[in-house]
């Protein structure tokens, strides 16, 4: 992992009240579990707002947007700066069906106004169900 040598200025509760923020993160089911420079972990708990269908599949947007999440704090984590979405590639592998998720974000790069992050959407048992990389800016 290549970064841009900012020091890490920001504390789990920094990142507790970044993501507390936007009240979308918490309508959509995001609890942060690890913050560590470089990578996070967030559990997703979809609620039926962003269900579908009898079978309750998560909507892709609210995929999207965990995935999204996920990336962004993994480049928060490691620079210290909050940032913006430039681009997100998303690959939805299967449809997400179960009660809870891990989203993990980790940072592959920072560079001095731009960042890239994967980020992983999983059941619990370990099923990737999609994958996103994005691109940010601060």
């Amino acid at each position: 992992m290549s970064t841009s040598g900012a020091a890490w200025r920001l504390t789990r509760d920094d990142a507790e009240r970044l993501l507390a923020a936007c009240p979308l993160h918490a309508a959509i089911g995001l609890k942060l579990l690890d913050w560590r420079p470089g990578r996070t972990r967030f559990r997703f708990d979809p609620p039926a707002l962003v269900r579908s269908g009898e079978g309750g599949v998560v909507h892709g947007g609210a995929l999207a947007t965990a995935l999204d999440v996920a990336a962004c704090f993994a480049a928060i984590a490691q620079t210290g700066q909050d940032c913006s979405t430039v681009d997100l590639r998303t690959d939805f592998l299967r449809p997400a069906l179960d009660p809870s998720f891990y989203v993990d974000g980790e940072l592959l790069r920072a560079g001095r106004s731009l960042s890239w992050a994967d980020a992983t959407l999983q059941t619990v048992d370990g099923r990737l169900v999609a994958t996103a990389r994005g691109v940010f800016t601060w």
